[in-house]
């Protein structure tokens, strides 16, 4: 697999000024209908009525981020929260050797930052955006007035948080007892998932990226990573084409 696609190694404090610019759009009664077409299919919105939504979209800001932006950086002061309506984000890490970790890879529905608001702490992970993505911020008084006003969303909200944290708990099991080939293939399963596009025999992963960024997602080196595709093409599991990783039927 060449080395092709995003580069994910954005490191806090060394983002230029201009990639923590987003715009920032006043909703309209057009947007505010525009928005509200996006969120009802969202699992975390589904129980919430239009009244409720409209609660929740009055309280909050329409943030715009370009491909490849720094949404917040760890260790800085949480002072605001995003829902993404659309678009994905990857959450990574700086470890203390000065490596990267990329945690998880977020889409539609999710939310973000809502850890340092909670605990009045800072940030515990960098927030990047893979595409153009569209976010609800936010701050932390509006946040718990939603709260407050919208027992479904509250309730919504620990669902969500619930499954995250049964997902990282079922992550870390994985890390410590899968060899890497079985990580990456799983690795790759969800990341088609979420991002998979139909070919003739199997779903495409959109999402392009390097060894090295794959191996931050299992927690290994890309020369393991690169024994692992080749393991993974030999089984008959995934092919490459163009660059492009392809998990097959």
């Amino acid at each position: 697999m060449g080395t092709i696609g995003l580069q994910w190694n954005l490191l806090p404090g060394a983002v230029p000024t201009s990639t923590r610019t987003c715009r920032d759009n006043t909703m309209g009664t057009t947007d505010t209908v525009e928005l509200l077409s996006l969120l009802h299919p969202l699992p975390l919105f589904r129980g919430l009525s239009a009244q409720e939504m409209r609660i929740l979209l009055a309280e909050a800001r329409h943030r715009i981020f370009q491909v490849e932006q720094l949404i917040f950086a760890q260790d800085e002061a949480g002072e605001t929260c995003h829902i993404i309506i659309q678009g994905r984000v990857r959450i990574f890490v700086i470890g203390e050797d000065g490596r990267e970790l990329s945690m998880r890879i977020l889409g539609p529905g999710e939310i973000i930052g809502e850890m340092a608001l909670f605990e009045n702490l800072p940030r515990s992970a960098s927030v990047v955006s893979l595409d153009e993505t569209h976010t609800l911020e936010l701050d932390q008084e509006a946040l718990m007035r939603c709260l407050r006003r919208c027992p479904a969303l509250a309730l919504s909200l620990l669902q969500a948080l619930s499954a995250r944290l049964r997902h990282t708990t079922e992550e870390a099991e994985g890390l410590a007892s899968q060899p890497v080939p079985e990580r990456l293939l799983r690795r790759l399963q969800q990341l088609a998932n979420s991002s998979g596009v139909r070919v003739h025999d199997g779903l495409r992963i959109a999402l392009p990226m390097t060894q090295q960024e794959l191996a931050t997602l299992i927690g290994t080196s890309r020369e393991s990573v690169n024994r692992a595709l080749v393991r993974l093409k030999q089984q008959g599991a995934i092919r490459v084409e163009g660059g492009w990783i392809i998990l097959l039927d």
